[in-house]
């Protein structure tokens, strides 16, 4: 059983999910195609193509495989190795972020994001500068204490987990006013050093123009796991998972990531 906690428009919910849901495919999704040349933005950093088949929404359920999630662009920043990204201020300039970036069918790791080890689990969350638990599951993974309860050691999850070969990715859809979508300058408060300073990949997704078909925009923070060896999506689902690193941070007790961990150890990527 996991713990989430979920905000539904300024409210605060405390539930207990035993798994992650399976989101209903949205609209807009391209059907699948398979391609053998790409373009660029299309490739990871090694130059292989981001797969095309099976793009949709849908998370792994028992025995039957996920979608894999689409390629979207975002704007943000990308932290080299885990460091925190204002050092004290946010860079001058964003970058273009593509989830294919962190693509890594050949596990060879990708320059620059976490040392260069292989990367196996992508965690994706979406969350809102209004929403309390978003802010409490982000002061865990980035080992912050903005809202004055986190237990987390000095040390952030995402730089303990990196050697793991797990990789945090952050999109805001909102600012500090529910249903107005978010800004460069809402993401710069966001990972500053006097709220969260992330060192994990931090990007805006105005009014989850691209990952809003996964989730209620009024039930976040939404959170989902990715095998980055073929991009399908193992578990999606909303609210702050408290158990998110037990297992790894705590062996006393298995949590989502390890669970997820031991999974893609055990079983093989989702052919293409």
């Amino acid at each position: 059983m996991k713990h989430v906690v979920i905000a539904f428009g300024g409210l605060v919910s405390s539930l207990f999910f035993a798994c992650g849901s399976t989101p209903v495919p949205g609209p807009g999704i391209d059907p699948p195609t398979i391609q053998s040349q790409c373009n660029v933005s299309e490739q990871n950093s090694y130059g292989v193509c981001y797969p095309t088949s099976d793009i949709g929404t849908s998370a792994h359920t028992g025995t039957v495989s996920g979608s894999r999630i689409a390629n979207f662009a975002f704007t943000g920043y990308v932290p080299v190795n885990v460091t925190p990204i204002s050092n004290p201020n946010p860079p001058s300039a964003t970058q273009t972020i593509h989830l294919g970036d962190y693509y890594d069918p050949q596990q060879k790791g990708v320059p620059g994001i976490i040392g260069g080890v292989p990367i196996k689990l992508i965690h994706l969350s979406v969350a809102a500068l209004w929403c309390g638990p978003c802010n409490d599951e982000t002061d865990h993974v980035s080992g912050s204490n903005y809202t004055g309860t986190n237990p987390a050691p000095a040390d952030s999850w995402a730089s303990q987990l990196a050697q793991d070969g797990i990789v945090f990715i952050q999109a805001i859809n909102e600012g500090a006013v529910e249903g107005v979508g978010s800004t460069i300058a809402d993401l710069n408060n966001w990972i500053s050093p006097n709220r969260h300073n992330s060192d994990f990949t931090s990007m805006v997704d105005p009014e989850g123009q691209n990952l809003g078909i996964f989730f209620d925009a009024a039930a976040i923070p939404f959170n989902a796991n990715i095998d980055a060896r073929s991009m399908e999506i193992l578990e999606s689902d909303v609210g702050f998972d408290t158990t998110l690193a037990d297992g790894l941070t705590n062996s006393n007790s298995p949590g989502t990531l390890d669970t997820w961990l031991k999974w893609i150890a055990a079983n093989p990527p989702l052919a293409q």
